[in-house]
């Protein structure tokens, strides 16, 4: 298993991106660049839970750890998900401490959770490793909570006192929307919601998360986040193709033929 090395999350920035082609071969490209982890997007991206399967496998062999968001706190496609091998999952949405104490409930088996029992599954080397995992699994996996809402900020304190949270993880476009100013990351009301979680994150020994941009990097650093992704596999591809049509439409000479 490729697990989130948690001992630099304290002190140090863990970069990653995400990954909404649903492609195995995006997935390989950029687990293959360094990023600590990758998210691979089954909330809004493209690809199916077969798809997921050849995703994860994408990444072994790289140091990348691979986390998946999920769509909803459903039960089964968190054994899903987990018994096919990531090292974690993002939840969406999440309002409140009792929807974070559930996303925790679903990941951690007995006795801490609920989470139902296979041995022979893909993240156990199909039970080459049960017992080594069984063991690990619980203090290993990574529990993510998206804060999306300027309710749920205001909540970033009860939700990160939940044990088992791992990373307060803003979504910072829904935040935006959801405070009446669409990919305005800029407004006042909306830093002092990206303060809340990183001070609530820091009360409790939790770690602050954020899908950034380019020329907002260095500010989210200061703020205090070190879950930090940057980008995605659509959205390079996208840029890279509108450049390179860009070039081929740019007027210059035509040498005669």
């Amino acid at each position: 298993m490729q697990w989130i090395d948690r001992t630099r999350m304290a002190s140090q920035v863990l970069a990653g991106t995400f990954l909404n082609l649903g492609s195995s071969a995006a997935v390989e490209i950029a687990a293959g660049t360094g990023f600590d982890w990758v998210l691979l997007d089954c909330e809004h991206g493209s690809g199916s839970w077969g798809d997921l399967r050849a995703q994860l496998l994408a990444v072994r062999g790289t140091p990348a750890a691979p986390i998946v968001r999920i769509r909803s706190l459903n039960a089964d496609d968190v054994k899903f998900v987990l018994d096919s091998g990531a090292a974690g999952i993002m939840f969406p949405y999440v309002a409140d401490a009792g929807e974070a104490a559930k996303a925790v409930s679903l990941m951690k088996y007995p006795p801490q959770g609920v989470r139902g029992v296979a041995q022979v599954i893909r993240a156990t080397d199909y039970g080459r490793n049960w017992q080594s995992y069984l063991q690990q699994a619980n203090e290993k996996t990574l529990v993510i909570v998206q804060i999306e809402t300027p309710q749920a900020a205001a909540q970033a304190d009860a939700i990160a006192a939940v044990p088992g949270v791992d990373v307060l993880f803003v979504g910072p476009m829904d935040l935006s929307v959801n405070m009446g100013h669409p990919g305005d990351f800029s407004q006042p009301a909306f830093i002092q919601n990206l303060q809340a979680v990183v001070q609530a994150c820091e009360k409790y020994g939790k770690t602050a998360g954020i899908l950034s941009r380019p020329e907002l990097v260095e500010q989210h650093k200061a703020l205090g986040f070190r879950f930090i992704a940057l980008g995605s596999d659509s959205a390079a591809v996208a840029a890279a193709m509108t450049q390179n049509l860009a070039a081929l439409r740019r007027q210059g000479p035509v040498a005669n033929s």
